[in-house]
């Protein structure tokens, strides 16, 4: 494919795809797995600053010209960066996806893929993911529904929402400054859980979880099942729930683990 230039919305297909590679600044980025053998792209809204698309080897990149992920990092201190663009992308499922932005909203649904996502102060909400899924932000949130792979998900500010079912010798490692971190795992979850926060307050519906007395911290472990997987949250000031989703019509809330 030669290189493209996009100024207008419009719409193309892209042939021969294997991976996915993005640089937004600003706007939306959608990206869902599809039976189709092909990329559709769809660019619904874009301001003066055009989209520039280009197919090597089977990857296919979409971003500004000129902008990389040292650009990306550094606008996520800088409002002088006013590109902005909608973008809906439904990619074969094999798909390996990269996504870098500053400030837009990232979402990426049904993929057996790996998936990666570089956020700044956009929100990210992925669903129905199971290939490892690895995420880092700084104050934008994380919605994460049906993971059944590998995550990590690393924040400064924002907070993560977790619903995952972990399978076995699978491991979800989930981390946060200041940001709050839920975790909905199901009645039946096979995983060994440690949750800590140096001045968070930390609460759990599992029964089997239970808090660990240690100076200066709040800490709390246990085994759900057998404990193949492995559930790992870590926050210096941001509190952890662990919620039993196996239960929820009837839960009578997270009873305290501090």
């Amino acid at each position: 494919m030669k290189h493209t230039k996009i100024s207008r919305p419009q719409r193309m297909t892209v042939e021969g795809v294997t991976a996915i590679r993005s640089f937004v600044v600003r706007g939306r980025l959608q990206v869902i797995g599809t039976d189709d053998s092909f990329v559709t792209l769809e660019v619904s809204e874009i301001d003066q600053h055009p989209l520039h698309v280009r197919c090597e080897d089977g990857l296919l990149y979409l971003g500004h010209q000129e902008t990389t992920w040292q650009q990306l990092l550094k606008g996520r201190l800088s409002k002088r960066h006013a590109r902005r663009s909608v973008v809906s992308l439904a990619v074969p499922r094999h798909c390996k996806l990269d996504l870098w932005s500053v400030a837009a909203e990232v979402v990426a649904c049904d993929s057996p893929s790996a998936v990666q996502v570089h956020n700044g102060d956009g929100g990210t909400t992925l669903n129905h993911l199971s290939g490892p899924v690895e995420v880092e932000t700084s104050s934008g949130h994380v919605d994460a529904i049906g993971l059944s792979g590998d995550v990590e998900i690393r924040s400064v500010s924002g907070a993560i929402a977790l619903s995952a079912t972990p399978r076995r010798t699978r491991n979800v490692k989930l981390s946060s400054v200041s940001g709050d971190i839920s975790i909905c795992l199901p009645q039946t979850a096979d995983a060994r859980v440690h949750l800590e926060s140096l001045n968070g307050r930390i609460s759990s519906q599992f029964s089997t979880i239970g808090p660990v007395k240690m100076p200066g911290q709040s800490r709390a472990k246990g085994d759900l099942g057998h404990g193949s997987a492995s559930v790992w949250a870590n926050s210096v000031s941001g509190r952890i729930a662990l919620l039993n989703g196996g239960s929820t019509d009837d839960a009578e809330g997270p009873g305290s683990a501090r």
